[in-house]
């Protein structure tokens, strides 16, 4: 509801998407110190602390009487982004290699099945109430997930002599990997405007079309984390790419076509698809001592180009509804092969010096 929540304080759709982008940009710029803090010191205490920093970032929107004033919750909230490589790191260190890819993707997963549960009563909620109060039944939620982060058992810090260098591999994925990121995006970041304003979708069902981008996240996660365990990262991602691009081409298509979005909508979960399989591929190039700091310097590329590909989307969707999907048809694969290339080289560096 975020977005329809700030156009109706005044703001225009790239607006929005600098809102999402600055915010983005700057709350990424807490996940190195994150990642230090938690190799040196321990994991549990740096999560606990980011998950209480997002949480308020999302309560600061309530009280805003203009859009303006975004800039500040949704720096915050997203800060708790940081959150994510702590969360990879925790499992690299606490679940098998040979399963890591698989509980990556249901850990990150689970976020979209909360999606699932509460987008269809977001739209009902807001028509009935206003996006406000359902904003805040959404902050509620959110203390609650709060609280439960205190129950993650503590892992104890890292001890190591001295703190090896990344690979040059890895740096080579830190490269692509804000374009890949904006591509996960670019597509979604307006999608409730879009259906609200183009495809003529009653503000009561745009909840639903929202929870299936989730559930579509939420089966094509797990299922190219399983998918890169058993045949390799490369597979994964090239069959994500080409599931992104199918839905965001069938969007464009759909017009105010309801049966051909839901396809489009379930599709652009796949948008989210390449996640654990980059993270589960990253942690094997990470040096053990250094595996949450690097989570959070691949966390803070990813961000970048998450948090640019939603400024880009604001000022596509401006020019014109429809780019944002068009964008994604013609650059998903060709990014996504870029990465794959970086990927079976590393295997190869992996296989040819074990120590790379």
């Amino acid at each position: 509801m975020w977005p329809l929540y700030l156009k109706e304080l005044g703001a225009e759709p790239q607006d929005i998407g600098l809102v999402f982008g600055v915010g983005s940009v700057l709350g990424a710029l807490a996940f190195v110190p994150a990642g230090y803090i938690a190799d040196r010191f321990g994991r549990k205490p740096v999560l606990v602390t980011v998950w209480i920093i997002s949480t308020a970032g999302g309560a600061a929107f309530l009280p805003l009487q203009d859009w303006r004033g975004a800039f500040i919750g949704s720096t915050l909230y997203w800060a708790g982004a940081a959150a994510v490589p702590l969360m990879a790191a925790h499992l690299a260190a606490t679940v098998e290699r040979r399963m890591l890819g698989r509980a990556l993707g249901l850990v990150l997963g689970a976020y979209f099945f909360g999606n699932i549960l509460s987008s269809p009563f977001a739209g009902v909620i807001g028509a009935a109430v206003g996006l406000r109060a359902t904003i805040g039944l959404g902050v509620v939620a959110f203390i609650v997930s709060s609280s439960l982060v205190f129950g993650v058992r503590a892992t104890p810090p890292v001890v190591a002599v001295d703190y090896p260098r990344f690979s040059r591999t890895f740096w080579s994925l830190l490269v692509i990997t804000p374009f890949a990121a904006l591509l996960s995006i670019v597509s979604l970041a307006l999608l409730p405007v879009y259906l609200h304003d183009i495809a003529a979708v009653p503000l009561e069902r745009i909840g639903v079309y929202v929870a299936l981008v989730a559930v579509g996240a939420a089966i094509f996660q797990p299922a190219a984390g399983r998918l890169a365990d058993a045949v390799g990262a490369v597979p994964a991602l090239i069959c994500a790419a080409t599931a992104m691009t199918a839905g965001a081409g069938l969007l464009a298509l759909s017009g105010r076509n309801e049966p051909l979005i839901v396809v489009a909508a379930l599709l652009l979960g796949a948008t989210q698809a390449a996640n654990p399989v980059l993270a589960a591929a990253v942690e094997r190039i990470l040096p053990p001592a250094r595996v949450a700091l690097g989570y959070a310097t691949y966390q803070l590329a990813f961000a970048i180009g998450f948090g640019s590909g939603g400024a880009v989307a604001g000022f596509l969707y401006e020019a014109d509804p429809l780019l944002p999907f068009l964008v994604t048809v013609a650059l998903a694969l060709p990014v996504a092969a870029t990465v794959a290339v970086v990927i079976a080289r590393m295997h190869v560096t992996q296989v040819l010096s074990p120590t790379a």
